[in-house]
């Protein structure tokens, strides 16, 4: 089976195909060039199936819908359900669940099969837990590292984009003390909910995975263990195609 999976994030789509499960193809676009697929998703066989996590609003929606009609093929656009793929979604209202977030922790709960806290970094950064027995307890939603950034220009004087900074544990200057405190804040972020788990599970979290684009800037003031995944949104929407597909041939 030939599958082409979409990840349309807030700020990047995110695509790769595959050929019996095998990645042949993954690369990344801004949502303001998506024009530029064309040209690359011409030249490949036509997917048995196209998968898509779509959280970038109707517009980009309209978009992908138009170029996906070079193929004569109906989409499945994902949404979180009640149980899918061995996770469980504790949402109340199931498909309030961004479909970004349930893909990746799908991916998350097939790898290892066991309790993990699933942090996503891009335009906003999730931190999500899912339970040993593959229930999705909660997570929560902050911005990222760029987006935070921009809230402070919008709200101050200080343009980080006009100077240089870097990490400090002490800052000693402005713009080390901004991008110092981004950094803390959402690393604290995943601390604390690996700390709440244990808290009220009375045992550590197994496992902590770290994706997405902006990764890199946290990574290295990560000083507890982690898994680090490219695109878990990917790697889920791969293991929900399966799904499909076995359902399909039952």
């Amino acid at each position: 089976m030939h599958c082409l999976a979409v990840d349309s994030g807030n700020s990047f789509l995110k695509w790769a195909y595959l050929e019996n499960n095998r990645k042949l193809l993954q690369n990344q676009v801004s949502n303001q060039e998506l024009h530029k697929l064309l040209d690359v998703w011409q030249t490949l066989k036509t997917p048995d199936m196209i998968i898509v996590s779509q959280v970038s609003g109707q517009r980009l929606n309209t978009q992908l819908t138009r170029l996906f009609k070079i193929w004569n093929i109906q989409p499945h656009w994902i949404c979180a359900l009640a149980k899918q793929c061995g996770v469980t979604n504790s949402y109340a209202n199931t498909d309030q669940l961004g479909s970004d977030r349930w893909a990746a922790l799908i991916a998350a709960w097939n790898k290892f099969h066991e309790s993990c806290v699933v942090v996503d970094v891009g335009t906003a950064m999730t931190v999500d837990v899912i339970s040993d027995d593959g229930v999705f307890l909660g997570g929560i939603i902050i911005p990222g590292t760029y987006s935070l950034q921009k809230c402070i220009q919008c709200t101050t004087h200080v343009n980080l984009n006009d100077m240089a900074y870097q990490y400090h544990a002490f800052p000693v200057n402005t713009a080390d003390a901004i991008y110092s405190g981004i950094i803390q804040a959402l690393v604290g972020s995943i601390e604390r909910m690996i700390q709440l788990y244990q808290f009220h599970h009375g045992m550590a979290v197994k496992h902590c995975l770290l994706s997405g684009g902006g990764r890199a800037d946290l990574l290295p003031h990560i000083n507890f263990d982690v898994t680090v995944i490219d695109n878990l949104v990917l790697e889920g929407l791969i293991h929900i195609a399966q799904d499909i597909q076995h359902k399909q041939n039952v």
